[in-house]
């Protein structure tokens, strides 16, 4: 048995994209199926006019008529898994049992929908992920060990086991019951450590996952050179999450460990110490950003 398209929430994460409807909303439209799903656009850092523009698009551009949709603009940019939280609140609304998360700059191939519908047999599977590339590199789902992700040389299609493989949040493919029961994603753990503190909840909860035969292509900021000012904001985000996942329910030594790896090797590449500064008063003491 299939999904329905109309049993499905997309929703999409956007930080300030200003070129319209972005890559992943594109994408995603260009299948005919589209236009029976619910859509949710969250914007954390929205600009002016883009509900205006979304609202033009949906009625012009989309492929058929979007029934269901909902914009919401958050200048406090409260993160991803707040995104992810409401947007299961919403699918429930609206009756859906399925929701699927895209990030802004994921790219979908044109028949995402049919790897997803046909891979699924409803009542097996609670989680349903594609293969995402970046740079040439499968980055999900990854190889996971000791808390650490690298990306996996040997991508392959087929049920995973979610201890030993990590997707990340954009493609995921979630049964809303499953969500709801395993808690979603921790609201205080913001951006960095979102998803895998979401696959501790739900392979503690023993929800099966498996890889659709799809294939997108995928922006990570985080494998792309910085300045060092852009560096240390990034790794001052880096450690209030992995502060608050230690915090509740995450692997605190572990965490310890990675974010002090980071900062020593931040140090040595940028020959500056802010990182170690920056370990300590937002790690360590808590100071809020």
């Amino acid at each position: 048995m299939s999904m329905n398209a109309d049993e499905v929430l997309v929703v999409v994460v956007l930080y300030g994209d200003q070129s319209g409807p972005c890559l992943s909303l594109k994408s995603l439209m260009a299948h005919p199926e589209a236009h029976r799903m619910a859509w949710v656009i969250w914007d954390n850092l929205p600009l002016a006019h883009m509900k205006t523009q979304l609202q033009n698009w949906f009625a012009n551009e989309a492929s058929g008529c979007i029934d269901r949709w909902h914009y919401e603009a958050h200048a406090d940019n409260p993160g991803l898994s707040r995104a992810y939280l409401s947007a299961a609140t919403k699918a429930q609304e609206w009756g859906c049992t399925w929701m699927l998360l895209a990030d802004q700059d994921t790219h979908f191939p044109s028949d995402w929908w049919d790897g997803y519908s046909h891979a699924i047999e409803v009542g097996k599977f609670g989680l349903a992920v594609p293969q995402l590339f970046s740079s040439g590199l499968c980055i999900s789902p990854a190889v996971h060990l000791l808390g650490l992700s690298r990306p996996n040389p040997r991508p392959m299609a087929g049920e995973i086991n979610l201890y030993r493989l990590m997707p990340v949040n954009s493609g995921m493919l979630i049964r809303v019951s499953d969500y709801q029961q395993c808690g979603g994603h921790n609201p205080e753990v913001r951006l960095d450590f979102s998803d895998t503190a979401f696959i501790y909840r739900m392979r503690s909860y023993g929800v099966r996952a498996t890889v659709v035969p799809v294939v997108c292509g995928h922006g990570l900021s985080g494998l792309e050179p910085g300045s060092y000012e852009v560096r240390l904001k990034r790794y001052r985000q880096f450690c209030c999450d992995a502060r608050a996942w230690s915090k509740s329910e995450g692997p605190a030594m572990l965490l310890t460990l990675i974010v002090f790896a980071r900062a020593l090797r931040l140090s040595v590449r940028y020959m500056r110490f802010g990182f170690m500064r920056v370990l300590l008063q937002h790690f360590f003491l808590g100071r809020p950003i």
